[in-house]
């Protein structure tokens, strides 16, 4: 075999390979992964899997825990109706697959994605499955979060700028992890579902000053100042808020300033294929 097609016959492997790890779904187990959480392959499957099953999740969702506060799990279920499709463990724990089953697909009929729920319902109206008429969605924290999996959509970039008091006020409600009072830095915040096509949402500056984005992120492209509509407002030394995009008054889908058909909102900032 010559020097040339041995190369060749490398790089095919090479790239079959990517294309396969790319391509392969979430979940989407070897034979040889069983053991990740099946034990035998006796009558009692289910009790072996179920068996320390949080510590097996964690093994490769190992960021869970460090991203922010999470469904408590291990645990016994009091005052809530947990229904017969969502097992628990054989001593009556709650755990990750009470909720979450593993071998679903990764998408729903809808082509949305399904997170391995055991039903199609997200958000508060999951919750309700099991928190239906209780205490704890009517008194507690958790009706804000209304996630089992809740972490920050806001991520303060600069320690040296703080954000205006209607930004604050805004993210006080609209990310259940921060209050009225405290003080906020600059940063980017995660709230849109179409900013950049990914599910969970693109990030937009919060607390920056309009003039330096484009210095620390050339690809903004950015228009200048006086070129901008004016009914995108600034704050407290040109910084961009909450209220540059939104007004708690408008008649607008979404609270917008400007009708976003189009992405003419966008627009209104950002240079169309690097034109003012």
């Amino acid at each position: 075999m010559s020097k040339r097609i041995l190369v060749i016959l490398c790089a095919l492997l090479l790239t079959s390979a990517l294309v396969y790890s790319k391509g392969k779904k979430a979940h989407d187990f070897e034979k040889t992964e069983c053991g990740i959480c099946h034990t035998s392959d006796s009558a009692s499957i289910r009790n072996d899997t179920f068996a320390a099953l949080t510590s097996k999740c964690m093994s490769c969702h190992t960021t869970l825990y460090d991203k922010g506060y999470m469904h408590p799990v291990d645990i016994t279920p009091i005052n809530v109706h947990v229904p017969l499709d969502f097992p628990l463990s054989p001593t009556g724990l709650i755990t990750c697959a009470t909720c979450h089953d593993i071998h679903t697909e990764p998408e729903t009929p809808y082509g949305k994605k399904s997170y391995f729920l055991r039903r199609y319902e997200k958000g508060k109206s999951f919750c309700n499955i099991c928190h239906q008429d209780t205490d704890t969605l009517q008194t507690g924290h958790e009706i804000v979060f209304q996630e089992a999996h809740f972490d920050s959509k806001y991520i303060a970039t600069d320690p040296t700028s703080d954000i205006d008091s209607m930004s604050r006020n805004c993210l006080s409600c609209h990310d259940g992890s921060i209050g009225q009072a405290i003080k906020i830095n600059a940063g980017q915040w995660r709230h849109s579902t179409n900013l950049m096509d990914h599910d969970e949402g693109g990030m937009h500056p919060i607390g920056m000053v309009y003039g330096d984005i484009e210095k620390n992120n050339p690809k903004a492209m950015l228009k200048s100042l006086e070129k901008i509509d004016k009914r995108i407002r600034f704050f407290e030394g040109g910084k961009l808020g909450c209220g540059s995009c939104h007004d708690p008054y408008s008649t607008i889908p979404k609270k917008l300033v400007i009708e976003d058909t189009q992405s003419q909102l966008c627009f209104a900032c950002h240079k169309m294929n690097g034109r003012a």
